[in-house]
């Protein structure tokens, strides 16, 4: 983050030259601003301007650095016996054998401020803090009502009553209240779409969404591949190079000085469109040369397959954006077939391997 003042008729700009892209990793840098104007310091103080540039940068890789702080994460409900030590995990308590559900994304309300909560790399790489919830209405009995909403990795039951109005019905419905994110929702189902607010019952970053669902069935399928609908990058891992000057028409009135602050993330290659780790029983050969954001989104997409719901925020952002995903569990561990068993447990190999190194290019 920097904090450049402008005087006297020079301009600071945030810029990058991209370099050409690798039809095998598609390598770039990004930069992405925010900039805020303070109305009045401009009214006392004409000639300068105060900007705040936030800035990150995506990168992809070529070259490698070691990492000393290798680390593999396998969330609680993907884990298996021989890769992990499973924790005790709290039964959904419900009966979710239906495959019905309402499908669709859990926007912040537009009364509340985003300012510094989102997270911007770019477009393939914004995220606005919606994540893709899926609701299941399991029981009705009289004007009473019972289901689950699945959402972030959290699966949460709830109990309403439905209302009778003008137009129709309304359903409101309360979470339990022993979690942190826990809240009511208030919904109504117009034109077969389910429609309406939540409301945390805490005071927590994002306390009210909004969200409108469309209806959709999942079913399990070994062999649908990722669509190109986004890019993989993870904001929590990155090199920071620090403060990047460049002036051109040093001297002149035309002078610019171009600043930045660079950050490199590494991004996963055309191979995670390539690879099925839940039809075919993968080899050595096949994920020895893999980047290590190649392997950890290939063996997520096992996952993602089975509607696996992630708390891992960059993981969550990338696979929401596929068409096909619906999160309906918080755990899957029982739900793995032989061969996926056997890739994610050499999936899990190479990425610890890989985990020593960070991948990056460089400017230019």
């Amino acid at each position: 983050m920097l904090h450049l003042c402008l005087n006297k008729g020079r301009c600071n700009f945030v810029t990058s030259d991209f370099p050409a892209e690798n039809p095998r990793t598609q390598n770039r840098t990004i930069l992405i601003l925010t900039v805020v104007v303070n109305l009045n310091i401009l009214r006392k103080m004409p000639k300068t301007i105060t900007i705040l540039l936030s800035i990150i940068s995506l990168f992809g890789c070529n070259n490698v650095i070691k990492n000393n702080d290798a680390e593999i994460i396998v969330e609680d409900g993907t884990a298996i016996d021989s890769v992990i030590i499973e924790t005790e995990i709290k039964s959904e308590n419900l009966d979710t054998s239906s495959n019905n559900y309402w499908v669709g994304f859990f926007n912040p309300d537009k009364e509340v401020d985003l300012q510094g909560k989102y997270i911007a790399a770019d477009e393939a790489l914004y995220w606005g803090r919606r994540n893709k919830i899926s609701i299941s209405i399991d029981k009705i009995l009289g004007d009473s009502i019972i289901g689950h909403s699945i959402v972030a990795g959290n699966h949460r039951p709830f109990y309403g009553k439905i209302q009778p109005t003008d137009e129709g019905k309304k359903y409101i419905v309360r979470e339990p209240g022993d979690d942190k994110y826990d809240g009511q929702f208030t919904f109504e189902i117009i034109n077969n779409r389910l429609i309406g607010v939540w409301d945390a019952y805490k005071s927590i970053e994002i306390p009210k969404r909004e969200y409108k669902l469309d209806q959709m069935s999942y079913k399990y399928n070994p062999d649908i591949m990722l669509e190109r609908a986004r890019r993989y990058g993870n904001w929590d891992k990155f090199i920071d190079h620090g403060t990047q000057i460049e002036i051109y028409d040093e001297g002149t009135p035309d002078e610019q000085v171009y600043e930045w602050v660079k950050r490199e993330y590494a991004s996963s290659t055309e191979k995670i469109y390539e690879i099925n780790a839940s039809n075919t029983e993968l080899t050595k050969e096949d994920v020895e040369n893999l980047t290590n954001s190649d392997l950890v989104v290939i063996r997520n997409t096992i996952y993602a397959r089975h509607g696996y719901s992630f708390k891992n925020r960059p993981l969550r952002v990338f696979f929401d954006a596929q068409d096909w995903y619906i999160p309906v569990h918080a755990d899957i561990k029982q739900d793995f077939t032989e061969i996926e068993k056997k890739n994610i447990q050499l999936l899990l190999r190479y990425e610890k391997n890989a985990k020593e190194y960070y991948d990056y290019f460089g400017r230019g």
